[in-house]
């Protein structure tokens, strides 16, 4: 039986960090986590090694963008495994999608989120 994916939602809205956990654990096989901001993703990052990342932007402390950028840069200088990344956000602008996309982001997907976008992402991201 293959291992669960390890799946960690990085949300400042307690509210949408629920939502998200409740549709990637409708799917089954993954041990979902969570984080309140960016820089408690990073310390979650240093101690598990993640298969995905659901990523809001507007987030207090470290956001969204700071967040995949330096999550692609330590990739890069330790040769970690590449983590795929979503952004989950309420940005609705074509350059926020691209500057994301610039700096790593695999997925990109506006709120309000729907249980169909999460199942789209994760059978894109991890086919069967």
């Amino acid at each position: 039986m293959p291992r669960p994916l390890k799946i960690l939602i990085v949300e400042d809205s307690p509210a949408m960090r629920q939502l998200l956990a409740i549709a990637v654990r409708k799917r089954g096989g993954t041990d979902v986590h969570e984080a309140a901001d960016g820089l408690a993703a990073l310390k979650a990052l240093a101690t598990t090694q993640y298969d995905l990342l659901f990523v809001d932007l507007n987030m207090p402390v470290l956001d969204g963008m700071k967040l995949i950028k330096k999550v692609r840069e330590s990739e890069a200088s330790t040769g970690a495994p590449r983590v795929r990344i979503c952004v989950v956000t309420t940005e609705s602008a074509q350059a926020t999608e691209d500057q994301a996309r610039a700096l790593g982001a695999d997925f990109f997907v506006r709120k309000p989120v729907a249980r169909r976008d999460v199942d789209r992402i994760l059978q894109e991201a991890f086919p069967a």
